[in-house]
C-alpha cells in the first residue's frame, strides 16, 4: 500500500483583511469566494455556493488520513468537499495523522451558512400616500427610503431604477420628482453574495392640490329662491341660504374639506347656516389623500335675519265686529312696508281667489259683496320673506230695516190707517251685522230727529204722519219710511128714539151699561154691575121727523 507523508492541514484558502475591516477568504487564484468576517460579532458566513476542502500543508510531512467532524458528528475520513445546505450556524472540525501515528492537534472553525438573500422595503413619506382600487398615488416631491434587511451576513449594497433605467447605488431617500405613472425597481444583495430578486412597485405622482368651490343653496323652505345681493360694497344674504362645499381631486381624491367660520376651524361635514344677523368670514380649503394641499379660500358676508314689516292702512271708513272689518263699497285696502337693513325688493298678497301671490302696486278694490281674506307679505333684496299676514273684510251696502209698531193695533180702512187715541208708537231696527248708529223720526214733515223712545199720538190732533229711517256704524242709510194715522179719540154716540109712526119722534133717556171710552175688560167688569135692570124717569122730547 502506498503511504502518505502527514504534516500540517489548512483549508484551502487564505484569511486576507481589508481596508475595511471585513475579511473575505479568497482562494490561491485570487478570485473572491462567498465566505465573510465581522469583526463586529467576530463570525464567519458563506454563502449557499461555498465549500470547504482541505490540503496538506506544503512543508507538512505525508498524511497517513484525515478526519472530520462536522456538527459535532463523529470523525469520519475526509473524502470530498463540505457543503452546509442548512442555514444557519455549523462547526467543522478536522484532524490528520501519519504513518507513525502522530496525530495533528485537532482544528475548527465555525461558520454561519447564510442561503436567504436580504430583504427590501420601500417606505413612502407619511400620509403623502394613498391606495385605492385606481391605483398607488404619492405626492409629487415626497420621499421614498428604501430600508433592507438581511439576518446573518448583512447587506452589502442596495441599488435601485426607475422604470427599467440601470441600477443605481440607493444613499439616501429617493425624491419623486416627476409627475404622474412611474415604476420604481430596487434589490439588495448581502456580503456572501444572496442577491435579492428585483422587486417593482407601480404608482401616480400626484402633483395636483384639490379643487374646492362653495355653492350656496338658493332654494329655501318655503320654496322660495334667495340670492346674494351687493350694497356699498358689502356681500348682504339671507340667513335661510345654506352654504355647501363641493370639492374635487383628479388622482388621489379628496380626504378632507376644512373650513374657518368667524375664525373658528373645522372639518366641514355639512352645508354651512349663519343664523346670527352681521358679518361673517368663511375660509375653506381640502387636502388630497396624498397630503396636496388647496391654497385657502376665503368670503367675507353680512347675513340678514329681519324681515321688512307689512302694515295695511285704510282711507274709508271700517267697522270691526268680532274680529271682521265691515266696509262699504268702494273700499280700498292700502299695505304700506317698513324696510329692514338690505330694503324691500317687493311687496305681494293673494284674495280668496288667488293660487298665488301677486305683485302689489296699488290699493286693493273689493268689487263684490261679501266676505273677502286678504293674505299679504313683504320680501327684501336678499330674499328674506315676511311671514304672511291676513285681512279679512265685508263688504256690505245694505242699510238697516226699522218697523214701527203700536201699542194699540191701527185699523186700515179704504186706504186709510186709524189709531185710537192716545196711541204709543214704537221704532225697531232688524239685526244688523255692524250695528246701528242712529234711528231718526220726523214727525208732520218735519225735521228728523234722532230716536230717543216710544213716541205718544195724543187725541189733540186728528192727522199724525210720521217718517223714520235708521242708519248703521258705516253710514249705510235706510230709505224713510212714512204712515199717516187718523187719530180717533171720542166714543161714537147712538141716541134712542121713540116714533108713533108718524112724523113726531121723542128722544129717550137711556141707562148706560158700558161705559164710554174704557177698555174691553173694563166694560166686561162694569157690564157684571148692571146685571140688575133699573128704572129711570125719560123725559120725553117731541122730535120732528
Amino acid at each position: 500500500m502506498k503511504r502518505k507523508i502527514i504534516g500540517p492541514l489548512c483549508l484551502g484558502f487564505l484569511l486576507v483583511v481589508s481596508s475595511a475591516g471585513l475579511t473575505r477568504a479568497i482562494a490561491a487564484d485570487g478570485k473572491n469566494l462567498p465566505l465573510v468576517f465581522d469583526p463586529q460579532t467576530k463570525k464567519y458566513f458563506i454563502g449557499g455556493n461555498s465549500k470547504f476542502v482541505l490540503k496538506q500543508n506544503e512543508s507538512s510531512s505525508l498524511v497517513e488520513k484525515i478526519e472530520v467532524s462536522v456538527d459535532n458528528s463523529e470523525y469520519k475520513q475526509y473524502g470530498e468537499a463540505i457543503e452546509f445546505k442548512e442555514e444557519g450556524k455549523h462547526t467543522l472540525k478536522f484532524r490528520a495523522v501519519n504513518a507513525v501515528n502522530h496525530w495533528s492537534p485537532v482544528q475548527f472553525v465555525e461558520v454561519f451558512a447564510d442561503l436567504t438573500p436580504a430583504t427590501t422595503e420601500a417606505k413612502f413619506q407619511d400620509e403623502k400616500n394613498f391606495k385605492n382600487e385606481s391605483g398607488f398615488y404619492v405626492s409629487l416631491g415626497s420621499t421614498i427610503t428604501l430600508m433592507s434587511q438581511d439576518n446573518l451576513s448583512g447587506v452589502a449594497s442596495l441599488e435601485y431604477s426607475w422604470d427599467g433605467s440601470s441600477f443605481n447605488s440607493y444613499a439616501k431617500p429617493i425624491v419623486v420628482e416627476k409627475p404622474g405613472s412611474q415604476s420604481l425597481y430596487f434589490r439588495s444583495t448581502d456580503r456572501v453574495g444572496n442577491a435579492e430578486p428585483v422587486k417593482q412597485i407601480d404608482f401616480i405622482a400626484d402633483g395636483n392640490s384639490p379643487s374646492s368651490e362653495l355653492k350656496l343653496n338658493r332654494q329655501t323652505a318655503t320654496g322660495s329662491t334667495v340670492s346674494p345681493t351687493v350694497i356699498n360694497g358689502k356681500n348682504y344674504l339671507s340667513d335661510s341660504v345654506a352654504f355647501s362645499i363641493q370639492s374635487q381631486d383628479d388622482y388621489s381624491q379628496v380626504k378632507q374639506t376644512w373650513v374657518e367660520i368667524d375664525g373658528k376651524q373645522q372639518v366641514y361635514i355639512r352645508p354651512i347656516y349663519f343664523l346670527q344677523e352681521g358679518p361673517h368670514t368663511i375660509s375653506y380649503y381640502s387636502v388630497d389623500n396624498t397630503g396636496n394641499r388647496e391654497t385657502s379660500k376665503s368670503l367675507s358676508i353680512y347675513t340678514v335675519s329681519s324681515t321688512p314689516r307689512t302694515l295695511t292702512k285704510t282711507n274709508n271708513h271700517v267697522v270691526n265686529m268680532g274680529g271682521i272689518n265691515y266696509a262699504k263699497s268702494g273700499f280700498q285696502l292700502q299695505i304700506d312696508a317698513h324696510a329692514n337693513i338690505v330694503g324691500v325688493e317687493k311687496v305681494e298678497y293673494k284674495t280668496e281667489t288667488d293660487t298665488e301671490y301677486r305683485a302689489y302696486i296699488e290699493p286693493i278694490r273689493f268689487p263684490s259683496p261679501g266676505l273677502h281674506s286678504v293674505s299679504y307679505r313683504s320680501v327684501d333684496r336678499v330674499g328674506n320673506v315676511e311671514p304672511a299676514k291676513a285681512y279679512n273684510v265685508f263688504i256690505t251696502d245694505n242699510p238697516p230695516e226699522t218697523t214701527l209698531s203700536s201699542a194699540q193695533p191701527f185699523v186700515m180702512k179704504d186706504g186709510v190707517a186709524y189709531s185710537p187715541a192716545p196711541n204709543v208708537l214704537t221704532l225697531n231696527v232688524g239685526s244688523t251685522p255692524v250695528g246701528i248708529k242712529q234711528t231718526f223720526v220726523s214727525m208732520n214733515d218735519g225735521q228728523f230727529q234722532p230716536y230717543n223712545g216710544p213716541i205718544t199720538l195724543a187725541a189733540n190732533q186728528k192727522v199724525h204722519k210720521i217718517s223714520y229711517k235708521s242708519v248703521d256704524r258705516l253710514n249705510n242709510e235706510e230709505h224713510p219710511k212714512t204712515m199717516t194715522l187718523h187719530m180717533i179719540g171720542a166714543s161714537p154716540v147712538v141716541d134712542l128714539f121713540v116714533s108713533s109712526g108718524q112724523s113726531a119722534e121723542e128722544a129717550v133717556r137711556t141707562n148706560y151699561l158700558e161705559q164710554p171710552g174704557k177698555a174691553p175688560a173694563e166694560q166686561e167688569s162694569t157690564r157684571g154691575l148692571a146685571s140688575t135692570p133699573q128704572t129711570e124717569t125719560t123725559e120725553k122730547k117731541p122730535v120732528k121727523k
